[in-house]
């Protein structure tokens, strides 16, 4: 048996940059394709909103898979870490494919074009983040040591985030269309998020694992549904699914309750931008009282203050002062932190609860069905649900 490893800072470092993707990419996708759908593209909402839901369908096989996967591969470059390899140019390549004009007017081919688009991307990000979320309870068992490592996860998760709401739509406006700059701005995205896990890879490591030659393994399927027996696991998924459904609400209508509610597009950078920063200098601030005073007090302050900031979004007017949205944002931001990071903080003791009661190390189990929920509430409820209501108030595409 192998001794037991100590993180340093450039291990913390390495493990972190993972998030990048899983923060960028999923914040680009919630804030700027069903506006880059509907209103560049041309696509009805209804279709534009059934579009990540469909994907959602091939998600609720593969993420489970890819958990049961993880568990029980065998290679030498590790049971997760062989993925980050696997995954760096499909990532690259899937993400700008999300954005690629495809020149045709055609309802049904454009709908099919970005469904298959968007089915090869969530197939990319499922391969690699799956195996990524089980990876801290795998390189240790201390508890500080898990916190930092998921408050240092987050960090460059919301940097990636930021960096998306402060770049991608100056990008975007750089270039003489929105189709060419769109295009520009998903392959450079695209890079930003693929090169990192290599990086990642050499920075990381899995502590020792013996399987269990002698016990049978159980289904994919027992093995997902045997984690409802674990009452920690349906707490946490409630609390996950609920505040993550509230961000994609929020970040899907951003652009258009900025741009045509209040009639300040030039606000859109400025306003993502005071949520972002805000939302990653919380952070630490949030670990911090997570490893003081725990969890739940941690979790409890932030969606209070979030619940407030989003209320008075109810008193925004177009004619009011731009400073008062931005401190609304501000606040936003700051509430929205502890939601972001306290889920994937309680996710490896979860998992620790499961081993406990099964005996089982189960992490990637407990990571691909966390990813799961997330992207179905995401695809097959509130997307589509939004692009039902753009309908139903007649809004008209630009395009």
């Amino acid at each position: 048996m192998k001794e037991a490893r100590t993180l340093k800072v450039r291990n913390y470092v390495a493990y972190g940059l993972g998030d990048l993707y899983g923060g960028g990419s999923f914040f680009l996708i919630s804030t700027f394709s069903m506006y880059f759908l509907v209103s560049v593209v041309g696509l009805n909402p209804i279709l534009a909103g059934l579009i990540p839901g469909l994907g959602k369908i091939w998600d609720s096989i593969s993420d489970p898979l890819m958990g049961y996967l993880s568990d029980t591969n065998n290679s030498k470059r590790g049971r997760r870490r062989v993925f980050f390899l696997i995954g760096i140019i499909p990532i690259a390549v899937s993400f700008t494919l999300l954005w690629v004009p495809i020149g045709s007017s055609n309802q049904v081919a454009q709908f099919l074009y970005y469904f298959f688009a968007y089915l090869f991307f969530y197939s990319c990000s499922t391969m690699v983040l799956i195996p990524y979320s089980a990876l801290s309870a795998e390189m240790t068992t201390n508890f500080t040591e898990r916190n930092k490592l998921t408050g240092t996860r987050m960090i460059f998760s919301m940097g990636s985030t930021l960096l998306g709401g402060l770049v991608a739509q100056p990008l975007v406006q750089a270039f003489p269309t929105q189709t060419q700059g769109h295009l520009v701005m998903g392959a450079i995205f695209g890079l930003f998020f693929a090169i990192p896990y290599l990086f990642v890879y050499l920075g990381t490591w899995e502590l020792p694992f013996v399987h269990a030659e002698k016990q049978k393994k159980p289904s994919v399927f027992k093995n997902f549904a045997s984690l409802l027996k674990n009452r920690s696991f349906k707490v946490h998924m409630l609390m996950y699914i609920c505040a993550y459904a509230a961000m994609d609400v929020l970040m899907a209508w951003f652009k258009f309750y900025v741009i045509d509610y209040l009639q300040k597009p030039g606000f859109v950078t400025i306003g993502l931008g005071t949520l972002l920063i805000t939302q990653m200098i919380a952070l630490p601030v949030y670990v911090r009282i997570g490893n003081k005073k725990g969890h739940a007090k941690a979790y409890r302050i932030g969606l209070a203050i979030w619940a407030l900031a989003i209320f008075c979004m109810i008193f925004q007017r177009p004619q009011g002062n731009a400073l008062l949205l931005v401190i609304n944002c501000f606040f936003i931001g700051l509430g929205m932190s502890a939601a972001v990071v306290i889920p994937f903080q309680l996710l490896p003791f979860v998992a620790d609860v499961d081993e406990l009661i099964t005996g089982q190390k189960r992490a990637g189990t407990y990571a691909g069905a966390m990813t799961l929920v997330r992207k179905l509430i995401q695809g097959a409820l509130v997307l589509p649900l939004l692009g039902l209501l753009l309908t139903l108030i007649g809004y008209k595409t630009q395009a």
